[in-house]
C-alpha cells in the first residue's frame, strides 16, 4: 500500500513539472526579466530620487503666488463613509490613494482643484513663461503611489482661463530647466525601456530633451550630443571582438539571451543612444552589425512601438488632460481614472 502511495505521489510530482515547463516554453521572458510588484508604501514612504512638499514638510501649505493666482497644496480628505471594513482606520491612507491636491484661486472666481497624487510639490520654474508664449505657467510634480508605477507632472498655464497643456508620468523623476532667456527645457530618462530585454538592474534609459513651444513640445535632443557622444564612446570601449562574436551567434529563442545580459545591455545602449540623439540610420547600421542577424528584425520593430509609447508620445498627442475641479466638489468621488483609450500616454504605461 506505501509503495503504491508513494508511486502515486512521483508521478503526481511528475506530471505538474511537465505541466509547468510546457506553459513556460513560448517566447516570454521568464521570472527574471519580468517587472517585479512594486511593494506596497505606508504613509511615511517618501519616493525616491526626488522629494516632495506634500505630505512631508510641515509648511506644504503655504500660498504660492503667481500673479493674480494663488496655489496652495492642500491635503485631501478622506470620506468618513469610504470604509472598507471595520479595521480600516479613517485617518490612514492605503497604499496610492491621493493624499495631496493642489488647489488654484484667483480673486472673483471660483477655487479649482487641478491635481491630486499620493505626493505632490511645486516645481521652482513655475511662474515664469515656460513656453514663449507669453503666459507664465505652473508646474506641478507629484508621484502617484508604490502600485501605482509613476512620476506625475502637469504643465498649466495660467492664462485668464487656466488649462493644463501636457502631463508626463514616466517611472523616473523628470527634471525642468530653466533657460536664460525665462523657457524651459524639459530633461527626462524615458523609461518606457525599462525590463526591455534585460533585467530592471541593467534597464537602458535613454536620455531626452524635449522644449515647450506654445502649446506643443519639440524634441530638442538632437542639440544636445555631448548626452550620447560620451556614453557611446565609453561603451564601444568595453565591448570586445570575442563578447560581440558570441552574441553574434546567439539565438534568442534558445536562451532568451539570459548567458548575454552585459553584451545585450552594451549593444542596446550604443543603439539607442544614437536613435534619441537623432541619428537613426547610425543606430539601424550598428544593430545590423553587431545583434543576431536572424533577431534584427524583430528588435527593430521593438524598439521603434516601445519608443512610440514612451515620452515622445507626449509630441504627437492631440488630447489636452481635463481639469477635475468638479472632484472638489464631490469628496466622497474619487478621482476617476484617465480614459485609457482617448490618451495614449497612459494606454503606453498601462499596456506594459
Amino acid at each position: 500500500m506505501k509503495n503504491r502511495l508513494l508511486f502515486l505521489l512521483l508521478s503526481f510530482c511528475l506530471v505538474a513539472t511537465v505541466l509547468v515547463r510546457a506553459q513556460d516554453a513560448d517566447d516570454d521572458d521568464d521570472d527574471q526579466m519580468r517587472p517585479a510588484r512594486p511593494r506596497v508604501m505606508n504613509p511615511t514612504d517618501k519616493p525616491a530620487g526626488i522629494s516632495f512638499a506634500c505630505p512631508y514638510e510641515k509648511d506644504f501649505q503655504a500660498p504660492h503666488k503667481f500673479g493674480a493666482y494663488t496655489l496652495r497644496i492642500l491635503p485631501t480628505i478622506k470620506d468618513k463613509k469610504d470604509k472598507k471594513d471595520k479595521d480600516d482606520d479613517d485617518d490612514k491612507y492605503q497604499d496610492g490613494d491621493a493624499r495631496c491636491r493642489a488647489v488654484l484661486s484667483r480673486p472673483g472666481h471660483r477655487k479649482i482643484t487641478i491635481a491630486y497624487e499620493w505626493a505632490l510639490s511645486v516645481d521652482p520654474v513655475s511662474g515664469s513663461d515656460l513656453n514663449g508664449d507669453g503666459k507664465p505657467e505652473l508646474v506641478l510634480s507629484g508621484y502617484s503611489g508604490g502600485l501605482h508605477c509613476c512620476y506625475a507632472y502637469e504643465i498649466v498655464s495660467l492664462d485668464s482661463t487656466p488649462q493644463v497643456l501636457h502631463t508626463f508620468q514616466n517611472p523616473v523623476p523628470i527634471r525642468f530647466e530653466k533657460q536664460p532667456d525665462g523657457t524651459a527645457l524639459i530633461r527626462a530618462a524615458d523609461g518606457v525601456f525599462d525590463y526591455f530585454m534585460v533585467p530592471h538592474q541593467d534597464a537602458v534609459i535613454p536620455q531626452l530633451v524635449l522644449k515647450p513651444v506654445g502649446n506643443n513640445l519639440v524634441d530638442v535632443s538632437a542639440q544636445h550630443p555631448e548626452l550620447y557622444d560620451k556614453e557611446i564612446e565609453q561603451t564601444r570601449s568595453r565591448l570586445t571582438p570575442e563578447d560581440l562574436e558570441k552574441f553574434r551567434k546567439s539565438n534568442y529563442h534558445d536562451k532568451l539571451f539570459n548567458d548575454q545580459f552585459p553584451t545585450v545591455r552594451k549593444v542596446l545602449t550604443i543603439v539607442l543612444d544614437y536613435i534619441y540623439s537623432g541619428r537613426e540610420e547610425k543606430a539601424w547600421q550598428t544593430l545590423d552589425e553587431m545583434w543576431p542577424a536572424a533577431d534584427v528584425s524583430r528588435v527593430k520593430s521593438l524598439i521603434l512601438e516601445r519608443r512610440h509609447r514612451g515620452m515622445l508620445s507626449n509630441l504627437a498627442c492631440d488630447c489636452r488632460p481635463a481639469m477635475i475641479a468638479h472632484q472638489a466638489l464631490h469628496p466622497k468621488r474619487k478621482p476617476s481614472p484617465p480614459d485609457e483609450i482617448s490618451d495614449p500616454r497612459v494606454k503606453s504605461i498601462i499596456d506594459d
